[in-house]
Parts: C-alpha cells; sequence; structure tokens
C-alpha cells in the first residue's frame, strides 16, 4: 500500500500540532516495509518537525517575514505535488491539510482527510478573527462532501461533523492522538523558586487566556505564583497592558521552547493550565501528563474526552471557578500527586503506535 501524503500543513505551518501530527504518521511508516510506504510530496518548507523527524525539505528563505514566504511557498509546493500526482504511483491521498485542488487529479484512488477541529464553524461568530480567512470553510466543505473517509481526532470532533455537517456516521473514524514527549520517571523534581502554572502555546481567542489571568490574579498575586507562556510568541500590547493594570507584570512571563525546554516546564510546573473554550483534542494535555504535570482544564469541548479523571476542570467563562480551582491546585499538594498519578494511568490509553495502527487499518478497509 503506498500513500501519497501532500504539502499542505507543511507549507502552511512553520510548527504545530498538525505538521507534528503528519510527521509521526509518515516517519511511523517504515520504507523498509515491503506492504507499506509513505510519499510527502514537499518541495521546500520552515517547518521545523521536518528537520527533528528527519524528512526532506529545503528552506524557503527562512529569514523573511512570513507573510512574504508563504504564498510563495504554498505555490511551489501545491505545483510540485500535482506535478508527482501525475508521475508517481500510489494507491491512497490523504491530505494533510482542506484545499480541494487535488480531486481533479487523481485516478480514483481513495481520499481521507483529518479534521482536527471544528473551531471556525463553532466560533467565528464569536471571534470575528476566525472568520478573515474566506476561502477555508469553502473549501473545508467540498473535501468533507467528497473525502472517502474522514479521520476525527475525537469523539467530540465525530460529533461536531454529524452536527454541522450531516456526515452519516459511518464515513468517520475516531482515532486519537499521541504524544511526542517520552514518559517521565515518576520521581521527585527540584521545586524552582517562586513556583509557576504552565501555559502553553497560542493565547488569542478561544485560547481564553486574558479572561483566566484576570480570573486567576488575585491567587498569583497572594502566593506570588508566576505564570510561564511556552511558545506562543511574545506579548502584543494589549496583553502587556492587561499585565501591568493586574500588577502581574513581574509574575507573568513568556518564554520560546524546543521539546527539550517544554519537558522541563512541565516536570517542575505547579500545575499546567488549559482555559480553553473549544479544542479538537488537546495534545498538551497527554505532554502534561508523560510531564508528570497536573491539570487544571476547562470542562469544555475534547478535555473531559481526553483527560478523564486525571484533572481539576473548571467553568472557563466563570472567574470565580476559575480561581477556586487555581486555589485549590496550589494548596492541596496530596491532590496534585494523586492528579499525577491519574494522569499516568490515563497517558497508557494514548500512544502514537495506536495512532498509525488505527490510521493503517482504515487505508486498508478502504482499499
Amino acid at each position: 500500500m503506498r500513500i501519497f501524503y501532500d504539502h499542505q500543513t507543511f507549507s502552511e505551518q512553520n510548527y504545530g500540532g498538525i505538521s507534528r501530527y503528519f510527521c509521526e504518521l509518515i516517519t511511523r511508516i517504515p520504507p523498509s516495509d515491503s506492504q507499506h510506504s509513505a510519499h510527502l510530496s514537499l518541495l521546500f518548507s520552515n517547518n521545523v518537525h521536518l528537520r527533528e523527524y528527519g524528512l526532506p525539505a529545503r528552506p524557503f528563505f527562512p529569514t523573511w517575514p512570513v507573510h512574504r514566504v508563504q504564498p510563495r511557498l504554498y505555490a511551489i509546493n501545491r505545483a510540485w505535488s500535482i506535478w508527482e500526482m501525475r508521475k508517481r504511483s500510489f494507491d491512497l491521498y490523504h491530505a494533510t491539510y482542506y484545499d480541494p485542488y487535488f480531486f481533479r487529479y487523481l485516478r480514483r484512488q481513495p481520499v481521507v482527510v483529518t479534521v482536527h477541529d471544528l473551531i471556525h464553524e463553532r466560533l467565528s461568530e464569536r471571534f470575528s478573527d476566525l472568520a478573515t480567512d474566506q476561502r477555508m470553510l469553502p473549501w473545508k466543505r467540498e473535501i468533507i462532501s467528497r473525502a472517502s473517509a474522514i479521520i476525527a481526532i475525537s469523539e467530540h470532533t465525530r460529533q461536531d461533523l454529524i452536527d454541522v455537517y450531516q456526515l452519516p456516521p459511518d464515513r468517520i473514524r475516531v482515532i486519537y492522538h499521541g504524544t511526542s514527549l517520552t514518559a517521565d520517571p515518576l520521581q521527585p523534581e527540584p521545586s524552582p523558586h517562586p513556583p509557576y502554572l504552565l501555559f502553553v502555546g497560542n493565547r488569542g481567542h478561544y485560547k481564553n487566556f486574558s479572561a483566566f489571568i484576570r480570573a486567576a490574579a488575585p491567587v498569583l498575586r497572594s502566593h506570588q505564583l508566576r505564570v510561564i507562556c511556552a511558545g506562543g510568541g511574545a506579548f502584543k500590547p494589549d496583553e502587556l497592558l492587561l499585565l501591568r493594570e493586574l500588577n502581574l507584570r513581574s509574575l507573568v512571563e513568556q518564554q520560546p521552547i524546543d521539546d527539550l525546554k517544554l519537558r522541563q516546564l512541565y516536570r517542575q510546573a505547579v500545575a499546567f493550565v488549559f482555559p480553553s473554550l473549544y479544542e479538537g483534542f488537546g495534545l498538551p494535555v497527554l505532554e502534561a501528563f508523560a510531564g508528570n504535570c497536573p491539570c487544571l482544564l476547562s470542562n469544555r469541548s475534547s478535555l473531559p474526552e481526553v483527560a478523564g479523571s486525571a484533572a481539576l476542570y473548571f467553568d472557563p467563562e466563570n472567574p470565580d471557578s476559575m480561581r477556586e480551582a487555581v486555589e485549590k491546585i496550589v494548596n492541596d499538594p496530596d491532590f496534585r500527586q494523586q492528579l499525577i498519578q491519574r494522569g499516568r494511568q490515563q497517558l497508557q490509553g494514548f500512544s502514537w503506535e495506536k495512532t498509525v495502527q488505527q490510521t493503517l487499518t482504515l487505508y486498508q478497509d478502504l482499499l
């Protein structure tokens, strides 16, 4: 079975969960396996995960601003994927995002698409910035309607697909993600001073960072508890203004990360906090479990499905609920240890090996 993966997510993302997911899929289908082969159709990319996983791609003016590079890079890689579709033999096509450009070049091969979330469909009326890319939703609707099978990364995402697109359930296969951070030995980690909560990734829109900081501010000040924002870019002017207004500028910081740094941050945090209003899966939850980090999570969307009983939940739109949850996690070390133990048990249900095997089974069912 020869699987063709196109360029899309690696032309769009310099880093992120979607491109990491496809790197895991592609590299775990070994080229030495006579039964299966995975081909990534890609010429140029600035995606950092390609180098981490040893996948080939040439950097494309990496020092240029993203807004100048991305349209050119996308156009070149799209043309290359089309050329390879015409020249290469393959049995199945797995699109890495929602541009349906490839359908006209297929020769009856089945098409698989992975739907990671329905954030734009669910929240674009509430967050206007989510509606700025007008091409994406029509593309997504077309590819969902024409794909041979759809992978949903959680039961919650599957149900959203059924509700929003009126899809028959048998066209959707739920296949969970794994985590690329290996589980740490369960041993004490030196506690930093002052202690901190860990926030990972983007902070805007539905990620609900500002609302969480407002709610937690009294606890942060009274306990001199820091918040470290891992990744997500430097603070924007409105975020800096908020931190000054709340007298938190010395307690909330942003740090760039790589996998090694992120692992250390999880291991030493009082807790990982995820106040998001919507997640299709929530990869950082598994990362926190692997790093023996207690989880303090929103009770929305897929997060209770992924974390089960291994987290302390709060209402992300109720300031009192968020503040009380922070107080609980800070003041109860025995409870934090219980969450760590539960997290390690919950993590056993997720692995990239399971993801790949279930995906290969889906491919074989289509063929």
